[in-house]
Formats: structure tokens, sequence, C-alpha cells
């Protein structure tokens, strides 16, 4: 290994004809502030003043050192330079690219805190061909490069610091590639290893060239087709690659790379006005190509690398939109995509606007505007045409990030605006407004860094002294915001939540009155309902009846429906404060900071006086006498409310739904739509204008969430699912571990390989008839037992593990193979020898350990012998050397147990430092026959033969020392959300990837139901969300996109076998019919009927939107949007008898307007095809989701959930 402090790094420049560009290369290489290096510069036959250039810059610089050669090629020169590099260390770097002056320090400094490192990357910005940097950065994250090599390139070339060994032994560059050599080279590295680390700067730069081969579109995309082959088999040229790459990633995974360089291929031509015809040609139809891509791959070469500086990007945009969009209109047509121009421009047009540096412009679909917090927040109209706004937000000239709204008939709302913008933002926007509060904060000197105060009261402790004031509001905001928010500044964070009559003593013993007795302000509740206006003094509520439905109001807005179970009498107005407090949440902020703060300056009122003000000054709203009596008791609606300028004509009122999801959020909606809103719900659309009716022609329409009715339901918290019990160490754990990690344990160490010699030892010599090796895990001690036996039982609870172990032991005939399970599973026989090692821990306790001891017991035939290794722990003996892991006992237990078992004897003992290797033979207890306690046990002991691995190391306490406890309480934070479409045997190859068989299916839910999940509901994770509380054990929901009628044949029967429910997403305008979407694929699949979805429902299925006509959401016009989700919901509904408060969005294709929009249509939970489990931070229209396709194998299923 390379000494770190005499590290230096080789730097390859290969040249040609690159006299105007090498020098400042080379410039920016003699900046770097790590001297340690030397250029290695290769003149590849070039005809002009290179070789000159060169040899004079090698004269100034005795680290340069010039080669010259006939040209062979980027790949033969780079090839020749890693010959003739002196150090251990490479960097490619072409002669017309540059990195920061950093960028070798970077790396050396990660290289010597990790030294294990065979590969440390950067990320990458481009540069104008004048050395203007552009804004994009680039980078992928380190965790299994070489499936992202499958794919795509996974950095620059002068990106990445290399170890020269490694690139040596897997051949150098391949020079028969013209391009794409460098992708070629780095998938062949991270095949061979997953050391790998990434520096997330963009410290390398990529200077924009023309008529060089990395603009010959069709060269690449032919090159780039050989190299996703590759990464998909076996690489000859990889001679130790990982074993979980030795064949390349699954070969059913080509398709989709192909498809992805496909896309990104042609939106290249198209950008560069090159013919698109050869790749069709090279295709057949593809239905499937990504328009996201397409894309990325258009603004790449027709925008980003124009050379053009950012600011006339839209001047080019408008140039070349013509000709990119008939273009695409024809691939469209080729491809059978649907709607895939359309898509393709959205997404282009937001890509532009992202890199662009003024606003407001004007695109074909987008409008783009600037907003800053702190200023009046307009109304404003554009073209009806124009659909979609793109809003760049930023506050005090900080930029906060991009709002993107729908454009209703060519209006946008001030309130919609502020609303968005609010809920968005809502923290950062909130540390602004309470600056002149934390100015007058008080820093006082504690134990344990710096303690904050307000007046008499300390809000935090224990802060660094580090940074103070970046941390300030992260650690006190929400308290500052409550005393604001109810005018408390005396108030500690725990008074807000103290029942009434703590908050009495507290005060009494403080001599801070906190709230008065008697109560002197009281309100009357009116037939069960009452609202409470946030910004005065609270009174307490006389009510009468069984349940209370308290509004709250801010400012006079009101912000949902809370409610209270009321035994009668009064309700203190400090259970008022902690109801709203704890059931509205981060919605409190939200509703402050658009009432009282957005759209005015930071310096001026208090929050609670600037609440105060606006609901003072907040003007109120007359409306028709019929919509009146609908509202819900003591609302009374004012112009804050208003969602368009004036009053809209017709407004959707409040969906049900938790305060703060979706149905609290203001939405303006296309009149368009009006004739599909009507009927939604009985009650729910309503008039507001005099001249307007829901049946007339309206100009304006929007969902109001302040408009609540006396039918609005109130949000009732769901019941809990029922959880399983899971264990830390169950068969979840152990899949898991294996699907992950080949060789998690590294079994041929020499440490585990002189165990496996010493315990073989331990065997009396003689054949032995029949063996059960109990956690045989991948077969590393299964093939050296073999050959002792007649016969053999290799068991594990991981059927991972077993096929390893199948895969390892192939060549013997006398092994069978079963999954096990030690506390649920009897011995599937007797036997002759019974083999545990180092999984006997894993029972978790004494009581098990006595329990299992017992059944060895049994299951051994008179004579014959357990054996069992297993390594010392700390915990059986604190004052010896051990392993201090977190388990009930080791070795030392687990040998006294068993020689307490009855008719187990102990004939021999090895003990070393770290293990004990221990022989018990069963022994009759008939009267005359050999007694347990008759026979003395061979002990031997030795020292250490070999030292620990390293996986292990560290936790050896070699003096003893305490034992260490981790709570191993299963919970579920990261909610896996399973997609599934089809389970089926059979159907066409077009399709395959979407239908799991029967057999894999039930192979799941088998594994499902053993490692402890369980079924929720979509509502019982929003709980969790919401408060950031984990559930319990292993929760687990799964989806069933578009409904097939195979669900019911095949999937239900199965579900219900192992316990588990599902929700499946409908078609409402193809019940009963066939997937009329797929027709592109030529196969018909018939579809649920309502007599069966109904059947199924009564069987506790949930069900879902997934549209009405399965289109792609995003290449809709809002009105269209709309249609779409609520003609599938008002089905649904009708259909079923209950709110349906889930989509599914088709394709996956779904924005930030297609959440918006469907959020006032009235769902609360969106599923998309984003992959990964969902974690709090997600959105709920926006929830990700693992896509089970039919190549998946169990280990593949495994690794999945992880």
């Amino acid at each position: 290994m390379t000494n770190p402090s005499t590290l230096s790094i080789s730097v390859i420049i290969p040249v040609y004809n690159g006299e105007s560009t090498l020098p400042d290369t080379i410039a920016s290489l003699q900046k770097q502030t790590y001297p340690h290096w030397e250029a290695v510069v290769v003149d590849d036959g070039s005809s002009d003043q290179t070789s000159v250039v060169a040899t004079q810059l090698a004269q100034q610089d005795s680290r340069i050192r010039v080669i010259s050669q006939a040209n062979q090629g980027v790949s033969g020169a780079r090839n020749t330079g890693i010959r003739a590099a002196r150090y251990d260390w490479l960097l490619f770097l072409d002669a017309d690219d540059m990195i920061a002056p950093v960028l070798l320090e970077r790396f050396t400094e990660q290289l010597i805190a990790n030294p294990d490192l065979d590969l440390i990357y950067c990320g990458w910005a481009y540069t104008t061909p004048d050395g203007n940097r552009l804004p994009a950065e680039y980078w992928h994250s380190p965790l299994n490069l070489f499936s992202v090599s499958a794919s795509c390139c996974p950095f620059a070339i002068h990106c990445c610091l290399v170890r020269r060994n490694l690139v040596e032994s897997i051949g150098g560059f391949d020079t028969t590639l013209k391009t794409c050599e460098d992708w070629d080279l780095w998938q062949r590295v991270t095949r061979s290893t997953s050391r790998c680390a990434l520096i997330p700067e963009p410290l390398a730069l990529y200077r924009i060239r023309f008529n060089s081969l990395s603009h010959n579109t069709l060269q690449i995309f032919q090159d780039g087709m050989q190299v996703i082959q590759r990464a998909h088999q076996a690489d000859s040229r990889v001679p130790a690659p990982q074993p979980q790459y030795a064949n390349g990633v699954f070969w059913e995974s080509l398709i989709d790379s192909q498809l992805r360089w496909i896309s990104c291929s042609l939106g290249q031509m198209i950008g560069n006005n090159e013919t698109i015809q050869p790749i069709l040609d090279a295709i057949a139809r593809v239905p499937d190509l990504d328009p996201d891509l397409l894309a990325f791959g258009v603004f790449e070469s027709a925008i980003l690398l124009s050379g053009q500086q950012p600011t006339a990007f839209i001047e080019l945009w408008h140039s070349v939109k013509a000709t990119i969009r008939e273009r695409l209109n024809d691939l469209e047509a080729r491809s059978q995509t649907s709607k895939l121009a359309l898509q393709t421009l959205q997404t282009l047009e937001r890509l532009i606007l992202g890199i662009v540096p003024s606003f407001p412009q004007t695109l074909e679909l987008t409008h783009a505007i600037r907003v800053e917090v702190t200023q009046p927040i307009p109304e404003f109209s554009v073209s009806s045409s124009i659909q979609r706004l793109y809003c760049r937000v930023e506050i005090e000239g900080d930029r906060l990030g991009i709002i993107e709204l729908p454009i209703c008939d060519g209006r946008v709302s001030s309130s919609v605006l502020k609303d968005a913008i609010a809920h968005q933002f809502n923290w950062v926007i909130l540390g602004h407004y309470l600056k002149p509060v934390y100015r007058q904060l008080s820093y006082k000197p504690d134990v344990a860094g710096v303690s904050v105060w307000r007046g008499a009261v300390c809000l935090a402790e224990g802060l660094p002294a580090e940074n103070l004031e970046e941390q300030v509001h992260d650690r006190i905001g929400w308290t500052v915001f409550l005393q604001e928010l109810w005018n408390s500044p005396d108030w500690e964070e725990s008074d807000f939540y103290r029942p009434y009559w703590k908050s009495l003593l507290k005060g009494f013993a403080t001599a801070r009155p906190r709230l008065s007795l008697p109560f002197t302000n009281i309100k009357p509740a009116q037939n069960g309902w009452v609202a409470i206006e946030i910004s005065q003094p609270l009174p307490a509520v006389a009510a009468n009846g069984s349940d209370l439905f308290l509004i709250p109001l801010l400012s006079g807005v009101p912000l949902g429906v809370i409610k209270l179970a009321n035994s009668g009498g009064l309700i203190s107005p400090q259970k008022l404060r902690r109801e709203i407090i704890q059931q509205c949440g981060l919605e409190l902020i939200t509703a402050a900071l658009r009432e009282g703060c957005i759209g005015h300056p930071v310096e001026g009122l208090r929050l609670h006086d600037r609440l105060v003000k606006v609901g003072l000054s907040a003007a109120p709203i007359n409306v028709p006498e019929d919509v009146t009596t609908q509202l819900a008791p003591q609302i009374r609606l004012n112009d804050q409310i208003t969602a368009t300028p004036g009053l809209p004509d017709l407004v959707i009122a409040r969906h049900a739904g938790d305060i703060g999801t979706s149905a609290s959020r203001r939405a303006m909606l296309p009149a368009g739509a009006i004739a599909d809103l009507a009927p939604t719900a009985t009650g729910t659309v309503l008039a507001l204008t005099a001249n307007s009716t829901v049946n007339s022609t309206v100009e304006t329409a929007a969902y109001v969430p302040e408009l609540i009715l006396q039918s609005t339901p109130p949000y009732k918290p769901p019941t809990p699912s029922p959880a399983r019990l899971a264990a830390a160490s169950d068969r979840s754990y152990f899949e898991t571990l294996f699907a992950t990690e080949p060789d998690p344990w590294k079994y041929t160490n020499p440490y585990e390989q002189t165990k496996y010699e010493q315990t073989l030892a331990l065997l009396p010599t003689i054949p032995i008839p029949s063996a059960l090796e109990i956690a045989c895990a991948e077969g590393h001690f299964t093939a050296q037992l073999a050959p002792r036996v007649n016969t053999l039982l290799a068991v594990d609870i991981s059927e991972i593990a077993l096929q390893r172990t199948a895969e390892r032991c192939a060549d013997f005939g006398h092994i069978q193979y079963q999954q096990f399970d030690l506390v649920k599973d009897s011995f599937p026989g007797s036997y002759d020898l019974i083999v545990c090692s180092e999984v006997l821990y894993f029972l978790g306790s004494i009581d098990a350990l006595n329990v299992f001891a017992k059944k060895v017991a049994a299951a051994l035939n008179p004579g014959g012998y357990s054996l069992t290794a297993h390594a010392n722990l700390v915990v059986d003996d604190p004052t010896q050397t051990g392993y201090n892991w977190d388990h009930a006992f080791g070795a030392k237990k687990i040998g006294e147990i068993f020689a307490k078992t009855p008719s187990l004897t102990l004939i021999k003992e090895l003990q070393t430092p770290l293990y004990r290797i221990q022989l018990f033979q069963r022994v009759s207890n008939l009267t005359g026959a050999i007694q347990p306690d008759m026979v003395t046990p061979e002990i031997i002991t030795m020292e250490q033969p070999t030292p620990p691995p390293a996986v292990a190391a560290d936790t050896v306490l070699w003096q003893g020392g305490t034992p260490y406890h981790w709570d191993k309480k299963v919970e579920t934070t990261h909610l896996p959300i399973l997609m599934y479409h089809r389970v089926a045997a059979t159907g066409s190859a077009t399709t395959a990837r979407y239908r799991v068989t029967p057999e894999a299916f039930e192979a799941q839910l088998r594994y499902l139901r053993d490692a402890g999940y369980y079924s929720i509901r979509l509502d019982e994770w929003q709980r969790a969300v919401k408060y950031k509380k984990p559930l319990p054990g292993r929760a687990i929901i799964l989806t069933f996109d578009d409904a097939y009628q195979d669900f019911l044949t095949e999937a239900f029967p199965l579900l219900q076998r192992y316990g588990f429910s599902a929700v499946v997403f409908v078609v409402t305008e193809e019940v009963g019919k066939f997937n009329r979407w797929d027709r592109a694929y030529g196969e018909e699949v018939p579809l649920l009927g309502w007599e069966e979805i109904l059947f199924l429902q009564s069987e506790g299925i949930e069900f879902g939107s997934h549209t009405a006509n399965h289109p792609p959401l995003t290449s809709l016009s809002p009105a269209e949007i709309v249609q779409e989700g609520i003609r599938s919901r008002s089905i649904l509904e009708q259909k079923l008898g209950q709110p349906i408060q889930a989509i599914a969005y088709p394709y996956g294709s779904q924005d930030a307007i297609v959440q918006h929009l469907m959020g006032a249509c009235g769902y609360l939970y969106g599923l998309t095809c984003r992959s990964g489990k969902s974690i709090y931070g997600d959105g709920l229209l926006n929830l990700p989701r693992i896509e089970i396709c039919n190549t998946d194998s169990l280990k593949d299923f495994v690794a999945k959930l992880q």
C-alpha cells in the first residue's frame, strides 16, 4: 500500500492537434494545491504545433514529460501514458479539459483517510469554449457504481483517481472503441471493486467542443449499445470481478438500459439536427421511450452544449423549437409512445428555465416568474394557451427553490401561490420572520456548550459554540413560534402541551400565572360545532353533546375540523390549545406565514400582532344564502380565502382529510372541467356568485379548503392494523444479509478456515452415517463436512444462503437442502451428527437455548454427536477476553446449557481466547448404561491460532469489559410499498416484466410472513409521517396497478393464505374490459368487473384510482388532468360507497402540477413509480414504490426491500 506521506499521482494527458487548448489544461494542473504529481503528455501524431507547445511546457516544468507516437487514437494514447507512468495512482485528463485547483488535494485527503480505496471521483460541470462555467453540475452516488455503468457512463474521464495496478489488471483502455472508451473502462473498474468514494463537488471541468468524437452521436450510440451489452454478461477482460457481478447485472435489465440509451441518443441527435433514421432502423417498435431522457438529450446537445451563455438560451430555444417539435412528433408516431412529444417539450422547458439567469420568461407551455417572499405577491394573467407556472422563490435575496403550479384559464391567484410557497418552504421562511426575536435572545455558557434564553425561559441547552446562529432556528424555532402564535413569550415549550390542572399547579409554583380560574370567557357550541380564533385569547367552550367539532381559525381563516370527545360541561382553553397544536402541527406555521407574513417585510410587527391585524382588516364575503346555510356553524367567509381575483364562480368545498394534507391546500381549477366537478358528490360543488349555477357556463373555479360544510366529515384517525411480532435477528435479517452482501462474514479468511479444520478434527475418524448441519450459510463448511458423512441435510433460515450452498456443493450427490427456522421448526428426522456453528446466539434467550438443546438431544440417534462452534462473548464472563456482541450468551453458556441437558455429555472441547468448539454425545439413561457424569471430557486449551477477521476485530475486548446492549426493537421508519401488476403463469413476452408467476409471488409472501411483515393502510403511514412516529414491527403495503382479473384468481387466494391485504388501482372506464393502453404490445388481458371488485372489497381489499382512461397525466392539460382524476374518483365512490383517497399515476407520469391538481380533486395519496422506500419527508402525493418484476429472484426481492 502506498505511503500516504509520499503519495504521488501520474496525470495522463493524451493530445491530438491540441495546440490551442493544451496550455490551459496544463495551467489548471500547475495550479493544484497538492504538488506531488507528474504529467505524461502523449502527443498522438498531431499535425499542428502540439509537439512544440508540449515540449516548451515540459522545459518549463520538470514534472511534465512528453511522449510522441504515431496516431493510435485516444485509447492507444492513454495506454501509452499508463505504461510510462511512474506512480501508483492515475488521473486521466484530456488536453481540452481542466480541473479545479483543489482537486488533487481533495482526492489525496480522502485517500489518506481511507487507504483501502481503489477509486475516488468527484462531480463535474461544463464550460463554454471560452472558459465560462455553466451552472449545471453532475455526479452519481458511489453505491453500486457498476449497476450505474450498465446503462450510462458514471462520470467524466477526468473526475477519477484510480489505482494503476487495477487499470493494468483489466487491460487498460479498449482500442477497438472509437467512443465510450472511458465508460467501458469505468465499467470494468467498478465490476472489479466496490471500494469507491465520492467527493460531491464539481471539481472537474468539461470544455464544450465541436467537431470532436463526442459530437459524433451515431458512433456514440453504436459504441454505447456495445458497452451496455458487455455489462449484462461475463467479461473475460476482468480477471477478478466482484462475485455478484461475475456474470454482469441481471440480463433482464438489458432492455431497460438500452431503452434509456436509445432515448438519450435520439434526443441528442434531434438536438444536433442529425437524422434519427439510423437509430430507428436499428430498433423495433419501442412504446416505452423515456421522455425525460429524450428531453435531457435534446437539452444537452441543442442548448447546453451550444457554446452560448445561459443568457442566450431562451432566444436559442425559440429558434430551434419548431424543428425539434416536428422531429419529436415523427418519433412519437414511429415509437407509438403516447404523448411523447408533449411530455418531452414540457421537460425541456423545465430544464431550460432551471439554468437561465433572469425572469420573467414565457415559453410555449410555461410562464416563469421570480417571487420575493417579502414583497407583495401579485395576481396575474397570461395567455390561455400557457398551462404551467414556474416560480423561482427567493427571500431576502436567498433562493428557496422552485414552485410549479397549473395555470387554469390563463389565471393564477396570489392566494394560491402564497399558500403553495408557505407550505413548501414554511420552516425556512419562518426562520427569516423570527429573526427579530432571535436577535433579542441571550446566550450563556453551560456544561455542554451554550444555552439559549428568552428572558427567564431557557429555550435550549448544550448547543456547540461554533456556528451558533445557524443552529438556533432548528433547535428552538418551534418553541419560539408557539410563543409568538399564542402571545406567550414567557412559556416553555412543555407549557403548551400540559393538561389544564398541571398548568395551574406550575403557575402557582412559579408565581407566573399561565391560566385563569375560574373561566371568564365562555363560548357555547352551536349544534356541536364551535369556531375558535387562535390569535385572540382562547375561551372555554360549553359543549353539551357527546362530540364537539372544533374549527380553529387563524386571522378568520378556517384551518380544518378537529373532532373532540366530550363528556359534557366546559372544555378548558388549555385543552383546546393542546388539541389545536397536536392536530394542526406544521399547518399552523403554513397558515401563519400565508396570512400574516408572505408579501410583507421581515421587520415590523411581531407575528402575533400581524395575525391580529390581518384578522381585523379582513372584509366579509357576501355569498348566496343557499351556500351560507350549508356552511358549518360560526363560519364566516372573508376575502383572505378567495382563490381568484374576486370571487370564483364555482368552488369545491373542503374534502375529507387530516389538517395539513392536500385537503388543506388551495387550488385554482379549470372552468372547462366543471361538467366533471358537479357530479363528484352532492353539495360539495357550490356557486358563489349570483350569476352562476353549477350547470351554467362559468369562467373561474377553485378548490377552497376553508369552505367547511356541515356535511364535511371530520378527520378520523385510523385504527392501527395488528402488527406481527418481528425480531431483529429473524429471517429478514439473514435473507437481507445474504441478498445484499455475498460472503458477509468472509468465510475463506484464515480465522474461519482454521476454525473449520479444528471443528472437523474433533469428530471421530469413522464415517458418520447421517448428519444435519444447522445454519449452513453459503456452504463453505458444508463442502468440507460432506466427505466425512454418508448423507447430509444442510438447513438454513435463508433460502438465498441455501441456493448458494447448493451451487457450491453441486458435485456432492448425497447432500439435501431445506429451509429451517431454529425456533419455530421441528427437526426433520434423527441423525448421527448435528452441527451448529456460529448460530445459537440468535435464539435470543436462555429459555430458547434450553428448548433447542433438548430438541437436539431428542433428534440424535443413540451414540450420536452434537458439534458446536461459537465465539466467546464478554456477556458470559466480563473478566475474560471475548467479543462484545449484543447477544444474551456466548460459547461458554451454550456449553453449560448443553452439558445440563439430559442424555447429552461433553466428550471433547477446544478452547481459544476467542472461541470454543464443543463435542457432545448422546448417552443412554438406562440403568447400567454409561451416565453423563461418568465421562471426563477432554479439554484442549491453546493460544489464539489466528487473529480475528477484519470484519469483527474491532469488537474484541482482549481484557474483558462491559457487555454492549442494543435495544433491538423492530420499527418501521422507512415503509416499503410494493408495486405489482399481474400474477400469472404465462403471457406475452413483451409484457413479461409486469407479470410475476404465482410460484414466485407465493415465495415472496411466505418470506414476508416469516420475516414479520404485516399489511397497513395508507392513512396509518400518513399519521406516522405527520408525527414522525415509527410504526411497530415491519409494516408494508402491497399495491396492484390496472386491476387485472388474475388478481382475483391468482393473487387474492395467496394474499388470504399468508395474511396480507392489498390496494388495487382501477382504470374506471375500462372495468370489465381489457387493457386497451397496452395495445402496442399486442396482448389483451381481461380486467376485473364491478361484481368482482365489490366481492374483493367485502373481503378487505382496498381500491384506489388509476385514472379513468390510463393516460400519462403529464401529457394532459390541467382540464384533462382534473377530468381524469375526478371522473375516476366519482365512479369509484358511487360504485363502492366509500371515500376514495388514493391514486396511482399511470406510467408513473406525474409532477408537481399533477400532484397539485390531484390534491384538489380530493386525493390525499399519490403513488408513483419512483423507486425506493417511503420516508417521513415524502410528500403524500409523491410516494415511492418498489416495483416487483418477473425477473426478480427471492434474493432480488429481499434486496429490493432494503
